[in-house]
């Protein structure tokens, strides 16, 4: 039973798309998809793309901190075999222990650092989603927060931002030194603590080098921008008439909800998410509201072009996952 929660997942994903299915109105969907403008799906699937080398680039600046120097190339080529693994196992970081993995095997000295810069490369993302999605509400607060279901959605946001934050001004600003002596006598007891340790004190290197740190920051805000981007890409190969900010926002909401670790990689959060969304924001087309088709048509598009670059990560992984393994440089 120690996998009952990827057991949980599964049933919650398995469930919220039967019910979506069940009650989907099917050719209203495929006609949906079959009018989409081919032109503006090729400019989001280019956005999805410079969001996953906006991510090695931000990784990259993480793992110099911890002095794992990669090349560019190679950071990019293990993020998209993370990126296929992320879509495709049952637990939700999946991805980032295959990344860990690789990114060891390169640097076999320096692993508890290599696996930090990923630990903290998760955090950042999660915290570059949040803020950009509670930025983006602002600009629409009265009318969010109007429903009750979103003020809901809008104190969570706030909750989770505000306990990521709580937790590492804890990391950073209490001392261990400071610690009381029974403290002290419990960790000389701690197993493998130089481990920890060293964890700990690769997270204090980033105040030693705020520049790399910055820019790693930096990257993972434009990474997100790429990413909602896609969004109102999506909206316009739909001919939604709604506006940049409103389909960001929306999309925004979509990425805080896939993050939630209650189902296999987002999958059925993400449809149940448009369905809610769509209707909240008062999306229209041509001024006339849009339906249940529509909404659930966006949520599968964003899904596929996710997919597609995550198919270019499997290409990746039987090309050089035999190299990796080895740690042989591959680039």
């Amino acid at each position: 039973m120690k996998d009952w929660k990827n057991y949980v997942k599964l049933a919650v994903t398995v469930t919220i798309l039967t019910l979506i299915c069940w009650k989907l109105d099917w050719p209203a969907f495929a006609r949906e998809l079959g009018n989409m403008r081919l032109g503006w799906l090729l400019a989001g699937f280019a956005c999805i793309g410079a969001a996953t080398v906006t991510q090695a680039l931000r990784w990259r600046c993480l793992l110099r901190v911890q002095q794992v120097n990669p090349s560019l190339t190679l950071t990019w080529l293990i993020v998209m075999i993370g990126q296929f693994f992320n879509q495709f196992l049952p637990g939700s970081i999946g991805g980032d222990v295959i990344k860990a993995w690789y990114i060891v095997r390169q640097t076999p000295n320096l692993k508890e650092r290599a696996v930090l810069a990923v630990l903290l490369d998760r955090v950042l993302g999660l915290i570059a989603i949040l803020f950009m999605t509670l930025l983006l509400i602002l600009w629409q607060f009265e009318k969010i927060a109007a429903d009750r279901d979103a003020r809901l959605i809008i104190i969570l946001l706030v909750a989770l931002l505000g306990g990521v934050f709580l937790g590492l001004a804890l990391l950073w600003l209490f001392p261990l030194k400071k610690l009381p002596p029974v403290c002290h006598r419990l960790w000389a007891k701690v197993p493998k603590r130089e481990i920890l340790a060293s964890l700990y004190e690769g997270f204090h290197a980033h105040g030693r080098d705020l520049r790399a740190t910055l820019a790693a920051v930096g990257y993972a805000i434009i990474g997100v921008g790429f990413v909602l981007s896609t969004g109102w890409l999506i909206g316009r190969a739909f001919e939604l008439d709604a506006g940049y900010a409103q389909m960001t926002i929306i999309f925004a909401i979509v990425l805080c909800a896939i993050a939630l670790p209650i189902s296999i990689s987002g999958h059925g959060l993400r449809e149940e998410a448009f369905l809610m969304l769509f209707p909240l924001f008062a999306v229209t087309r041509h001024g006339q509201p849009v339906g249940e088709a529509t909404a659930l048509a966006c949520s599968t598009i964003f899904l596929g072009l996710t997919l597609l670059w995550a198919a270019i990560g499997g290409v990746i992984y039987l090309v050089y996952s035999h190299k990796l393994k080895a740690g042989e440089r591959v680039v």
